[in-house]
């Protein structure tokens, strides 16, 4: 299979994991906003007023909608185009470190807006912890996935001989 559409399919997949774990760790950790996605992005600095309310429908329905853009088509895309430079043998390491990697950048994120915010470390503290696991698992997942699909390169991936 090409590797755009390997790509996609791990994304897609890793993906609906992150979900259900961002879901669960959502109901677990409570207190945080009607989703945990609403971590990951401001859309009302983009969009502007009607996106600034966090109950309304437009704000969760385009969080959503650029969390599904970022995390199904746009790591996924990035992934496929670098994996082969990403340290270890099999699709498994190469999406562990990619999930490592972009939870770094997550936690680049937490801490500027923990300076700009006024909230501490410790407010913060259960969701870092939950989220390293989340980032985890969707880089397993993709890189488990495309490592199946893309049958290229890897120990997982199917001979085509």
């Amino acid at each position: 299979m090409e590797i755009v559409r390997s790509s996609i399919i791990g994304g897609i997949a890793a993906t609906a994991v992150l979900t259900a774990l961002l879901l669960v760790s959502d109901s677990l950790i409570g207190g945080t906003s009607p989703f945990v996605f609403a971590t990951f992005m401001s859309l009302c600095a983009i969009g502007g007023p009607p996106y600034c309310e966090p109950s309304s429908l437009m704000a969760t329905a385009m969080t959503f909608l650029s969390f599904l853009a970022l995390f199904a088509l746009a790591w996924p895309l990035l992934f496929g185009a670098f994996t082969w430079g990403l340290p270890g043998e099999s699709g498994l390491t190469h999406g562990a470190v990619f999930g490592l990697v972009l939870y770094a950048g997550y936690v680049g994120t937490v801490l500027y807006g923990i300076g700009i915010g006024g909230e501490t470390v410790a407010e913060n503290l259960p969701l870092l912890a939950v989220m390293v696991f989340a980032y985890l698992a969707y880089g397993l997942v993709l890189g488990g996935v495309y490592d199946r699909l893309a049958a290229h390169r890897t120990f997982l991936s199917p001979n085509p001989d």
